[in-house]
């Protein structure tokens, strides 16, 4: 049994992910210098080609079928100053089709991020880091 968060609780964003979640954004001729609100940069770490059509588990390539929903792992490039759990650098796991797609943007400081994705921190379902094992 779930217990509902009340309104006046609850956090969200003035951006509709869902209403741009088959969206891509690019940004042409302006470098990104930072995000708002709780919004989060997230470059995919586990994307080992350009064009994100596959993830590597395990060592195996699996190709990412977007009309699923793929568990997907990534690394903060900018946090919004409302980000309360995660920050800048650290590894999160979250659902593919859950944010907005983002390529080639240009962010002061760390230049061009090829595949990425921008989401708000509540979609983030845990921060993790790399295994030990091979």
């Amino acid at each position: 049994m779930s217990i509902p968060i009340p309104t006046h609780m609850q956090k969200t964003t003035a951006l509709d992910f869902d209403k741009h979640a088959k969206d891509t954004f690019t940004l042409t001729d302006y470098v990104l210098e930072k995000v708002l609100d709780n919004i989060i940069l997230v470059q995919y770490v586990d994307t080992p080609d350009s064009d994100n059509t596959t993830v590597l588990r395990k060592g195996i390539l699996v190709p990412i079928d977007h009309t699923t929903s793929a568990w997907r792992i990534g690394k903060i490039i900018l946090a919004g100053p409302d980000c309360k759990n995660v920050k800048e650098g650290d590894f999160v796991c979250f659902p593919n089709d859950k944010g907005i797609p983002a390529s080639n943007v240009d962010v002061k400081g760390i230049g061009k991020v090829k595949s990425s994705i921008f989401l708000d921190e509540t979609r983030i379902f845990g921060v993790c880091s790399p295994s030990e094992e091979e």
